[in-house]
């Protein structure tokens, strides 16, 4: 035992220049803490632990282990007040209200597109049609109409308006806590035409700057779509300007089917390309002027015009997580040549991840900011055990033939291997948020990466820096057919047999036992860093635990899917809420019915025929009984064991474990507790009793 302890303090302080490392893993698991919480915690709870901890320092000030585990602790605590102190703060302004029919007036304070292609935007300043003021900021989508809005615009219109959109299953991506986080009240709909009008107030010089950074992107927006096809447009609008809103969802699908999804979301891939791009450009431009060559350092001019350019393009991208994150591994790497210093790789992520969890500490928990951090570091940590290795076999003596096939072969070589280590490091959280693998991923890179290496990013510089001028339509619709190259590949990978596999989510323990255990793996350097395999193979076992549901309803119990004799999910027939059946099934990684299915689930479901050997389903006119325990009426009526269930009222989703008891499972929101849905693993073992 005394060896071990032993070897384990002689590793741990050998590898004090990877300290620092772990500070943004505390701090993150600090705010993890916060979200896993069933309730929303008391500040004065947060506050005694940060005094608590203040006595304790000053009281063992000379005891060096306990000050040590301390600052530990201390970080935990300080990553999870910096996202309590910032949930408070929303919620002086947060003000949901109840469903209802309004004529409004308000300021456009944030202008995107939907997946249809319509304007969306944020509503602030509101007043009813009595000149009410509506406390709170809104998200409003539009009809089709003729006149283009523009941010910081005021507008009136007729609307509805909803508390913010619950979580579609239990467990699923809660999309009121993200809009929450944006400061965001409720949402809603434009029932008609959207009309500007004049506005009562002048902006002020916060407003001016935002007005004008959303007024540029619009115009970007805009000259994309004037020049290119729809198709091709809304990528092209993706990778400038970060507008997701207008590409369709099936071809999101076929880029997430084929492993190009990366490619649709502003990250490290074109941050780097495009400051790359101007680096070299500019350096270029130096070397033709002999007298500024001479007097200045090039490299430092080109650092400058690429650090110009960098943070132009995040603003324009609308500075999204991962933008954030390639713009400050970037600004840091320029400004090391700048001020003629190497930056140390995993410091540089490790600074932007610090950053980024303290300005946007709710990013921890969305899928954008585990897949681009988990990427970066995998990515560093296997190159920077193979840097030697890259450096000898570029450095070996050789004429230019074969030093340039050197190059190529690295680079193709490199497409690879960074995909296969980018793709292994992203995968748990492509399970855990999308259910589904990208089994062609390294073929869909091979393929696509001189695309958009070589045509697409060049061309999207050229194109930002003509636009100005008016000059850039031909630059434009080169960006446009290296999209349309793209677009097919994707379609080809994506066609191929089991290209997007569905699978389960891992459970919550285990995902963070696959995250600390590649964090061990990737921070550390010394032979210890091995017993990080431990949490990734417990953390993928631990998908074998999971079990699908034999019964999913929604809120209000408008919404049935029940589990077939082959564990997947089967939706009952119902017009409409396209986008929870999607993630039902998605969730639970079952297929669509085939239409000879959708047939016979029809007849089924109006009672006039059963199929025991797919579905134990029994309907009549009013009502359907599942694996005769489960009985569902049309109107929305829930009976377990003849016993009634009110699904509306409920405060938790009531399930049937193993033996038939029955135990209450809360939902949480952003602030507290309350039931969006309902999953029911139900047994006929025992009679389950309220």
């Amino acid at each position: 035992m005394y060896l071990w302890w032993h070897n384990l303090k002689e590793n741990f302080f050998a590898e004090q220049s990877r300290w620092f490392s772990w500070v943004p893993v505390l701090y993150g698991l600090g705010i993890m803490l916060y979200f896993a919480l069933p309730f929303e915690p008391s500040r004065w709870w947060t506050l005694g632990i940060i005094e608590a901890l203040i006595v304790i320092a000053v009281l063992f000030r000379y005891r060096l282990r306990v000050l040590s585990v301390l600052l530990v602790l201390a970080i935990i605590t300080a990553g999870f007040a910096t996202v309590q102190l910032k949930s408070i703060y929303l919620a002086r302004n947060f003000y949901p209200p109840e469903v209802q029919n309004l004529y409004l007036q308000g300021q456009i304070k944030q202008l995107d597109y939907n997946s249809r292609g319509n304007q969306r935007f944020v509503l602030g300043n509101m007043r009813d049609f009595d000149l009410k003021e509506i406390p709170g900021l809104y998200r409003f989508s539009t009809l089709p109409q003729k006149e283009r809005l523009q941010d910081g615009m005021c507008v009136e219109m007729a609307a509805k308006i909803m508390p913010l959109p619950q979580p579609a299953i239990s467990g699923g991506f809660q999309l009121d806590r993200n809009l929450f986080f944006k400061g965001l009240s409720g949402s809603g709909y434009s029932l008609g035409r959207v009309i500007p009008m004049s506005c009562d107030e002048l902006p002020g010089a916060k407003s001016h700057w935002s007005q004008w950074v959303s007024s540029l992107r619009q115009k970007i927006l805009a000259r994309i779509q004037s020049v290119l096809p729809p198709e091709e447009a809304s990528v092209t609008a993706a990778i400038i300007a970060g507008e997701q809103g207008g590409i369709k969802r099936s071809l999101i699908q076929t880029y997430r089917d084929s492993g190009l999804a990366h490619f649709l979301s502003i990250s490290g891939l074109h941050m780097s390309m495009l400051a790359g791009l101007m680096f070299f450009f500019i350096r270029l431009l130096v070397s033709f002027i002999p007298s500024l060559a001479a007097q200045y350092d090039s490299k430092k001019i080109s650092a400058l015009f690429a650090i110009i350019i960098s943070f132009n393009y995040l603003l324009i991208s609308g500075a999204a997580i991962p933008a954030q994150r390639a713009f400050i591994m970037t600004f840091i790497v320029l400004l090391g040549v700048l001020f003629s210093r190497r930056a140390i790789s995993m410091q540089t992520i490790s600074w932007a991840a610090l950053l980024v969890l303290f300005f946007n500490p709710d990013a921890l928990a969305g899928p954008s900011f585990q897949m681009s951090f988990a990427a970066v570091v995998a990515l560093i940590a296997f190159y920077e055990r193979q840097a030697a290795f890259l450096r000898n076999f570029l450095s070996r003596d050789g004429n230019w033939l074969l030093k340039t096939l050197k190059i190529m072969v690295i680079y193709f070589v490199g497409i690879l291997v960074s995909d296969l280590i980018a793709s292994l490091a992203t995968l748990p959280f492509a399970i855990y948020h999308f259910n589904r693998i990208a089994l062609y991923t390294s073929l869909a890179n091979l393929l696509a990466g001189p695309v958009i290496g070589f045509v697409i990013m060049p061309f999207v510089l050229l194109s930002l820096l003509l636009m100005p001028m008016g000059l850039d339509y031909w630059s434009l619709k080169i960006v446009g057919f290296g999209i349309a190259q793209v677009n097919r590949i994707t379609a080809w990978v994506s066609s191929l047999p089991q290209a997007g596999f569905p699978v389960l989510s891992m459970p919550d323990w285990g995902l963070a036992a696959i995250v600390l255990g590649g964090l061990w793996l990737c921070l550390w350097q010394r032979r210890w860093r091995r017993w990080g395999w431990l949490g990734i193979i417990v953390g993928t076992l631990s998908i074998s635990t999971v079990r699908t549901p034999d019964v999913i309803i929604n809120a209000t119990g408008n919404l049935l899917a029940v589990k077939d004799n082959q564990s997947a999910m089967v939706i009952l027939p119902r017009r409409g809420q396209s986008f929870v059946k999607q993630v039902w099934l998605g969730r639970t990684a079952s297929p669509e019915l085939t239409p000879k299915q959708k047939a016979l689930l029809k007849e089924i479901y109006e009672g006039e025929t059963t199929d025991y050997k797919w579905l134990d389903l029994q309907c009549d006119a009013t009502s359907c009984l599942y694996k005769k325990i489960f009985r569902y009426y049309k109107d929305g009526r829930l009976e377990i064991n003849g016993k009634s269930f009110d699904s509306v009222a409920a405060q938790g989703a009531s399930f049937y474990d193993e033996n038939g008891k029955v135990t209450i499972e809360t939902v949480k929101d952003y602030r507290g507790q309350r039931l969006w849905n309902k999953v029911f693993p139900i047994s006929a073992n025992e009679k389950p009793s309220r």
